[in-house]
């Protein structure tokens, strides 16, 4: 089973990759509020373009950003194909009027744009450097530890989904598009949380017993002139965007 390391190639050499955490994740903040104020289906072209050359300035390899990608812009087109058929109907409107049209592909584009950006910035760093970057711009640190250990214990439970599927094969179970498999994935799906609520007991148990109390974050080193110089046109395209949707 492939597990959803983001950080998978998170050390490299492209730009983004010698970029500072911290001057991602703030050019990522404003560039996604530039995306969600727009309904403009041209802004929105513009957006997803610029992510997309993001994309391949981060020098990700493809598979890796497919298979990233495959859940987000699946649950995109569903939504954008509900929006083309019912979006800004009227009584008398077609089934696919040109205004729901427009309207899905917007939002279609709205949203790869967000995931792309995301992907770019976020995949080329180290996952807990991204954290410490999350932390010195304010984010709380309990939030923090919160989110490592639930990421640390997704592989936990995608290794036990795997198990419970292979246990499910080996006795002859067989999936398809009936009552009975929906059933089983059902039954399945429902363990899975148990056991997760299990593990989540047991692990509190243990860091109390370990003395853990209050969490901490390495801070990280104050900004040089360097690396505000490295970022700045990351950040000076992000701000344009952002102002474009106010004077253009």
């Amino acid at each position: 089973m492939h597990l959803p390391e983001i950080d998978r190639y998170g050390r490299g050499e492209s730009p983004l990759h010698n970029l500072d955490e911290r001057l991602k994740l703030l050019a990522l903040a404003l560039f996604l509020l530039a995306v969600n104020l727009t309904w403009d289906l041209s802004r929105a072209l513009l957006f997803l373009g610029v992510s997309v050359a993001l994309l391949l300035l981060s020098r990700l390899p493809l598979g890796f950003v497919l298979w990233h990608l495959r859940a987000p812009a699946g649950l995109a087109l569903i939504l954008a194909i509900f929006l083309a058929l019912f979006g800004n109907r009227t009584p008398t409107s077609a089934p696919l009027a040109l205004p729901g049209l427009t309207l899905a592909i917007t939002v279609l584009c709205k949203i790869l744009a967000c995931f792309i950006f995301f992907l770019a910035l976020v995949a080329t760093a180290p996952l807990f450097e991204t954290v410490r970057a999350a932390r010195a711009l304010g984010v709380p640190e309990k939030l923090l530890i919160l989110f490592l250990f639930t990421y640390r214990y997704l592989f936990t439970l995608l290794d036990q989904a795997r198990n419970l599927s292979l246990a499910l094969q080996a006795r002859g179970f067989r999936e398809g598009t009936n009552r009975r498999t929906y059933e089983i994935k059902a039954r399945l799906y429902a363990l899975l949380f148990l056991r997760a609520y299990e593990d989540t007991e047991k692990v509190l148990l243990a860091m109390y017993a370990r003395g853990f109390s209050s969490p901490k974050v390495p801070p990280l080193e104050p900004l040089t002139p360097r690396q505000l110089l490295k970022a700045s046109p990351l950040l000076g395209l992000a701000i344009l965007l952002l102002l474009g949707n106010f004077f253009w």
